[in-house]
């Protein structure tokens, strides 16, 4: 009597790990490639700085910052955009001759939006599907489509859906002269290897790439503007102007809102925390931490920092997520280094 083996589809399919069947491997060769890690920087291959966000925690940072700042600033996080991007394009990405010279430059324009996490652009109606700050990237956008057509516009958004946002250009006479570098160029670093999930996740939650220069100049877009900080909270402060505040206090409250549990017992604990939470992150690790004194003041060491607002804001949410009591910040700077200063807001008895 002959036998026969059943062979089913599951018997047919390899035991793949979940966690790997998720993965982007394209995407993740292309970021470890066009990007570099070092002291808790992410470098690009011209030497610019980039933070890596989360899409919601950009959300709710822009909502507090906006109520920091007092006013309606959608507008200028669109010029501040446009500009940045504008001088990244500096790169010649975009920039195409002769035959299909159109398509090229939209593959090129697609390939830019994949590799940052930003979403898809469109030139057909102009738009763009994102789940980012729409202001944000309708400024690229804009940026990104006056480089290949070599003219200004002056543009207007309109939100049709949580993620589908139009533009509507209008030609403009003002000169298409380039901007001018935000930040100046840092040296570059080890591969950025980092697991990325299709559609630029990390542990099922959206994230994307944004040059740190766009919050330098965010924060340079404030001068003039009061914010709303109360004198007690405007004290504990460096002065630095109202731009600086608002983001350094944004970030802040952002950290402190956050659910990660930020642990540091004595120096060398701040700085392997400092390393797991923000140097993937390319929001700036310390090089040394010393205590001030017995009550948790502490100085930490900073030899490149991007944006300094942003990096100050978040390790004083990680100070008082540490410590639980009102921080106060200090802030010197010599030639070579950045030195911040957290101690209690108010004397401990």
């Amino acid at each position: 009597m002959k036998t026969m083996q059943v062979v089913t589809q599951c018997d047919l399919m390899p035991l793949i790990d979940e966690s790997e069947s998720i993965l982007d491997g394209d995407l993740m060769t292309q970021v470890a490639g066009e990007f570099t890690v070092r002291n808790g920087l992410i470098i690009d291959s011209h030497g610019n700085c980039w933070y890596r966000w989360r899409a919601d925690g950009l959300d709710s940072w822009w909502r507090m910052f906006e109520e920091t700042i007092d006013v309606p600033m959608g507008r200028k996080l669109v010029n501040s955009a446009c500009d940045e991007e504008e001088n990244l394009l500096n790169s010649n990405e975009l920039d195409f001759t002769g035959f299909f010279r159109k398509k090229k430059s939209f593959n090129a324009l697609k390939r830019r939006w994949w590799l940052h996490g930003w979403g898809n652009p469109n030139l057909s109606p102009l738009g763009f599907d994102s789940i980012g700050l729409t202001p944000l990237f309708a400024g690229m956008m804009q940026a990104d489509v006056e480089r290949i057509k070599s003219r200004r516009y002056r543009m207007l958004w309109e939100e049709k859906s949580n993620e589908t946002t139009i533009l509507t250009l209008e030609e403009s006479n003002l000169p298409l002269t380039a901007s001018k570098p935000s930040t100046s160029p840092v040296a570059k670093g080890e591969p950025y290897m980092l697991e990325i999930e299709r559609g630029w996740k990390i542990d099922g939650l959206s994230h994307f790439l944004l040059p740190a220069g766009l919050f330098v100049r965010l924060q340079e877009s404030c001068a003039g503007l009061t914010a709303n900080i109360s004198d007690d909270e405007r004290s504990s402060w460096p002065d630095l102007g109202d731009g600086f505040l608002s983001l350094a206090i944004a970030t802040k409250k952002l950290f402190i809102a956050g659910e990660e549990l930020f642990l540091a017992a004595d120096d060398r604990g701040w700085i392997e925390s400092c390393e797991a939470f923000f140097g993937s992150r390319g929001m700036s690790t310390p090089i040394s931490v010393k205590s001030l004194d017995s009550n948790g003041g502490i100085e930490l060491k900073y030899s490149e920092v991007p944006c300094l607002a942003i990096t100050v804001g978040n390790i004083a949410g990680a100070w008082v997520r540490c410590e639980g009591r009102p921080v106060k910040v200090e802030l010197r700077m010599d030639d070579e280094f950045s030195y911040i200063s957290l101690q209690s807001r108010y004397e401990l008895s």
